[in-house]
């Protein structure tokens, strides 16, 4: 009688595999951009960390990061399995995901920096 279907909803690991993609290439696009700019050959090597290659400053960056990068992917994890159930596809679900997550990561470093 009734031929139409429910709209079919997202899968969850289909939603947080978009969300990831999106931090990688987030991380990809810093570490090629990064590592594109020209060193100053005159520099000042008398502080500790001055004198870092690119990719010394992006492993550097990435061991000190890593704790901010587990809570956003941790809180990406628990915002995508409700937006997965109503979103109508992954790549939405994941993209406001991650987008969610950014921006609460970007309220959580200016309260941060306020409170200092």
């Amino acid at each position: 009688m009734n031929d139409a279907e429910a709209p079919r909803r997202g899968s969850f690991g289909s939603s947080l595999l978009v969300a990831f993609g999106w931090y990688a290439t987030l991380l990809a696009a810093i570490f090629v951009g990064r590592a594109g700019v020209p060193t100053n050959p005159n520099r000042d090597c008398s502080a500790a960390f001055d004198c870092l290659k690119p990719q010394e400053e992006f492993l550097l960056a990435a061991i000190i990061g890593a704790p901010v990068l587990a809570a956003m992917l941790l809180t990406t994890l628990a915002i995508t399995a409700p937006l997965a159930r109503r979103a109508p596809s992954p790549v939405l679900a994941g993209t406001l995901a991650a987008s969610i997550t950014a921006g609460l990561a970007v309220l959580a470093g200016g309260v941060w920096q306020a409170a200092r």
